[in-house]
């Protein structure tokens, strides 16, 4: 029973203090996939390949943080930083009302990778 009492917050610890174990359990393409359908949204060819280049640096930089030496905290203040800077460029990109729609269609979509990598939570 104690040993029992001590494993579980080891492992819960572990889970939560260590994104790049649950960056692990979702590629990449299948994140890009969900964020470059813009079905939705009435955008020109320009700002879909704009947003396209702006998806995949996002989520290159979200796995290099998940990925890299930093404590928990300084991942965790780095990923809201990063969500911070990828608002501003989609709004750059679609302008308040399209980064309103195209924020609210991704989320939809990104919902079932939640579950598996809590970091792309911090995409939008």
């Amino acid at each position: 029973m104690k040993k029992a009492a001590i494993l579980i917050p080891f492992l819960l610890a572990m889970f939560t203090g260590c994104p790049e174990l649950l960056a692990q359990e979702v590629e990449k393409s299948e994140i890009l996939n969900a964020m470059n359908s813009f079905d939705d949204l009435d955008i020109s060819a320009d700002k879909k390949d704009k947003l396209k280049e702006s998806n995949k640096s996002a989520v290159d930089n979200l796995f290099d943080i998940a990925k890299g030496n930093d404590t928990p905290e300084e991942k965790t203040m780095k990923f809201k930083m990063a969500k911070e800077d990828n608002a501003k460029i989609f709004k750059d990109i679609l302008g308040e009302d399209d980064f309103k729609k195209y924020k609210k269609t991704v989320k939809k979509k990104l919902k079932p990778f939640k579950r598996k990598a809590k970091l792309v939570g911090f995409l939008l």
